[in-house]
Order: structure tokens, then sequence, then C-alpha cells
């Protein structure tokens, strides 16, 4: 059985901060976890779907607070910030970025890291129960490397309507406590103090089923960016 929970305090606290640690440099065993999981996605058809997430903190929620994406049309970008749960409905708010809840023993257990509604939330159907077997399968290579707590999962969305040659860069606020995602072109990504993220796979043409090539899709300036 999939379970989805919301994120606690200690969810957030017990990562590493973007800001003060190296979580954003990548291990060879990082990577090797990474090209596996994404030979996964293209193998099981899903690489349309959803995407691979450093996890990492930037600061850390209050008791009752959750990270709650707003999408924006003009300029294109997303605000993700703070807010009270009880603000919404039980069912108001769906997942866009979950890691995987160790405490689950039976079933695969995900912790709801980030959220938006749904008008904010794009036209990619939430998380469901079509997605335990995929999911299952991510979380038992994630652990087979050691990497279960390193890394989670990220829908893709596309709730911008971005084309092929962008993609997103992420700011971080800690003064508002907020995160702010813009479209930017790729061929503008920018060099030096940036970490990447999140990433996502595409079949290589030609390679034979397996073969894969990932592409970045959001990046952290100063903060986070992609591989």
């Amino acid at each position: 059985m999939l379970t989805i929970r919301d994120h606690g305090v200690d969810d957030y606290a017990e990562l590493a901060d973007m800001d003060a640690s190296k979580v954003g440099v990548l291990t060879r065993d990082d990577k090797d976890c990474i090209n596996e999981l994404g030979d996964y996605l293209v193998n099981t058809h899903t690489w349309q779907r959803f995407a691979v997430w450093l996890l990492h903190r930037h600061f850390v929620p209050e008791p009752g607070e959750v990270f709650v994406e707003r999408a924006i049309g003009r300029p294109p970008q997303t605000h993700t910030t703070l807010i009270d749960r009880a603000a919404f409905s039980p069912s108001g708010l769906r997942a866009t970025a979950v890691r995987f809840d160790a405490e689950v023993s039976a079933g695969v257990g995900l912790v709801g890291m980030e959220f938006a509604g749904p008008a904010d939330f794009g036209p990619a159907a939430p998380i469901g129960p079509d997605d335990e077997a995929v999911l299952a399968g991510l979380a038992q290579r994630l652990r087979a490397h050691d990497k279960i707590e390193r890394f989670g999962v990220r829908l893709i969305r596309n709730q911008l309507g971005i084309s092929e040659d962008q993609e997103l860069m992420e700011t971080c606020d800690k003064s508002r406590r907020a995160l702010h995602c813009a479209v930017i072109d790729t061929a503008d990504r920018p060099s030096g103090n940036a970490v990447e993220t999140t990433w996502r796979v595409t079949p290589a043409p030609g390679d034979g089923p397996a073969a894969s090539t990932w592409c970045s899709s959001v990046h952290c300036y100063h903060s986070c960016y992609h591989y």
C-alpha cells in the first residue's frame, strides 16, 4: 500500500544545510546511484513522470508549517513558502517532492516535502496508487546504494509550460523563509556558485533500452544547481 504523510520539523531538521555543508558535492557512489535510477526510470517508461531530487534544506519549518508552492504566470516563476497546514483542507494540497519514509515497513511510505494546491499544481496527475510499483523500485535501489537519506523524488510537472531549452533556477531568501524559482534559458545557466539539485532523464537514442541521458530542470543559485 502507498501512503503519503506531510513532512514535520524533523524531516527537514535532519537534512544537511545547503549553505553550511557539502551536501551538493556528488561522489562517485552518488553518480552510480543516479545512473541506476535513470536506467530504471527509462526501463519502466516513467522517465517523464519522476525526477531524482537531492535531499537538502535551506531552513527548518516551525511545527505545523509545510512548504507550499505558488505558480506565477508572468514572468513565469514559482514561490515556495512555509504556510500553516491548518489553512488547507486535508485534501487541499498535493505533494510535488517526496522522500521515502524509513519508518514504514510495509508497502511504500512517502513523506511529502513540498506541496502545491490544485490551482498551482499543473497538468501532471498527483502521486497515487498507480505509482506504487515504480516508487517501490526506486526505494529498493536507493536502499541498495545506502542513499535513502540522500535522494528523494520530484514529480515532473511543468506547471509553467517551459520549453525544452529552458530550466528553473532557484534562489533562497532566508530572511523571508522563501524559495524562488525563475525560468532561464539553458544557454544562460550561470557558472560558479551553484549546485545541482534535480535530475531528469531521457532515453539515449540508439544505445539500447537501458541507456539514458541526464539533463537539468531545477537549479539553486548560491545554494543549488543541476547535474
